[in-house]
């Protein structure tokens, strides 16, 4: 646990001496404006689920592969290896930073939705959900990170992420087509199911959906890790 508490505290301090948390600032200033002139003061239920929804998975998936990309460039990594620590611990420790960003996010936009938005919201459920996302998609920024050669393949690997799994996704919330093909594929979306998780704090939605969401979140987590 002590080696967990000392990396965790590593890799906040490097997310700070690399404008990550700078970054994931200026983001959720971006969200609250959003909020603010949405013009969709009743939907805000609808609206709020779907930026943390964007918070909690693709800044995960981004700020992940940014910060490695800098740790690799400053051989911090090297630096970790020669310590007696576990690479389990090590990616622990970098997805707990994630989900504290995503957590710190959540709880400015929470601040602000229930003082000026009236928002109803279940904020443990929303809480819980956003830190097994934001832990998911850390996950698969580690993972895109050491399969990219340097940061523009990285780019690359998010760009084509973003194509094939949030595409479908904004196609079907908007209604623009209705295929067999778009239905099976969100069975296996993880932009979908994070949806769907997070949209049940706010809004009714289906209890087979949320359940499958829940499920098919936590074994890819543990998949991945």
């Amino acid at each position: 646990m002590a080696k967990l508490i000392w990396l965790y505290k590593g890799e906040v301090m490097r997310m700070r001496r690399y404008g990550i948390l700078l970054a994931s600032l200026v983001v959720t200033i971006i969200w609250i404006i959003t909020l603010q002139f949405s013009g969709v003061e009743e939907g805000i239920n609808f609206l709020f689920p779907l930026l943390i929804a964007a918070d909690a998975s693709l800044m995960s998936l981004l700020l992940t592969g940014v910060t490695m990309t800098f740790e690799s460039q400053e051989s911090t990594l090297r630096s970790i290896q020669v310590t007696p620590v576990s690479s389990s611990e090590y990616l622990l420790a970098k997805t707990l930073g994630t989900v504290t960003s995503s957590l710190v996010t959540l709880v400015l936009l929470l601040i602000y939705g229930l003082l000026f938005k009236s928002l109803d919201i279940n904020v443990l459920g929303i809480s819980a959900a956003v830190v097994l996302v934001s832990f998911v998609f850390g996950q698969l920024g580690i993972l895109m990170t050491y399969s990219a050669k340097d940061f523009t393949d990285l780019l690359m690997a998010m760009f084509k992420f973003m194509l094939v799994f949030i595409i479908p996704t904004v196609i079907e919330l908007t209604g623009l087509l209705e295929a067999k093909w778009l239905t099976a594929w969100q069975y296996i979306n993880p932009i979908q199911h994070t949806l769907v998780l997070l949209q049940a704090a706010s809004i009714t939605v289906d209890r087979s959906k949320l359940w499958s969401a829940i499920c098919y979140l936590v074994i890819l987590g543990g998949l991945l890790y």
